[in-house]
């Protein structure tokens, strides 16, 4: 392989690694079972006042309202047996926040995914192997995506609350993301143990999606005499 299609692979998986880390998040982020998994685990409804059904209904109008499969939030429930909206207008406007981040992010993985496999296509064509190609540009284009969620792992699980924190200083320009839990439903159905517990599960999920890419890129094939 020249060294001009060598970089070729090298920018190819980084990527397409980049798409998968994006595609983790994404899927991981929108897994009805998880949320039920968590408000068990966590008896969120003793914090929302809210049935176990009606997080479920506020949740996956939260979730619709990412997806752009509707317009707005507005959703009500009984709240300490009164009915009611679930969420305030300060939820509402960070709810604005959250979704262009959700859009722009998403738009991102597209564009890594196509022009990484149009990368990768373009190496099919002059005739490299899957394998020869995953091999130039596996180590080198996993490293810099690699180290980001090494460091990422590390810090969470160091001090999850500084990581939180800072990641909101640096994606959203306002205060939004500040709510109080004696008015705001929205920061009782997502306590930073839920969000630890997400992180940790996206991170899981991409180490060992790259795990298995690496078993099939290095695994000795089998050769015929």
């Amino acid at each position: 392989m020249k060294q001009s299609e060598k970089i070729c692979s090298i920018l190819s998986i980084f990527l397409l690694s980049l798409a998968l880390l994006m595609t983790c998040i994404d899927v991981c982020s929108f897994r009805t079972g998880f949320y039920k998994a968590e408000y068990a685990k966590n008896d969120t409804s003793s914090y929302t006042g809210m049935s176990q059904e009606d997080n479920l209904k506020a949740t996956m109008t939260l979730l619709d309202y990412l997806k752009d499969k509707r317009s707005d939030i507005v959703v009500t429930a009984k709240v300490n047996g009164m009915e009611r909206e679930v969420f305030n207008e300060r939820e509402t406007l960070h709810m604005v926040d959250v979704k262009k981040l959700y859009q722009s992010a998403i738009l991102v993985r597209n564009l890594c995914a196509l022009a990484g496999a149009l990368l990768f296509g373009y190496l099919l064509i002059r005739k490299h192997p899957v394998r020869e190609i995953l091999q130039a540009g596996f180590q080198k284009g996993n490293l810099l995506i690699g180290g980001i969620v090494l460091f990422i792992a590390i810090w969470a699980l160091a001090d999850f609350n500084a990581f939180w924190t800072n990641f909101h200083l640096f994606f959203f320009d306002n205060d939004l993301w500040l709510l109080d839990p004696r008015t705001s439903i929205m920061i009782n159905l997502f306590p930073g143990s839920f969000f630890f517990d997400l992180v940790i599960q996206i991170i899981l999920s991409y180490l060992g999606s790259l795990i298995l890419i690496g078993l099939f890129t290095y695994w000795p094939s089998r050769r015929h005499a």
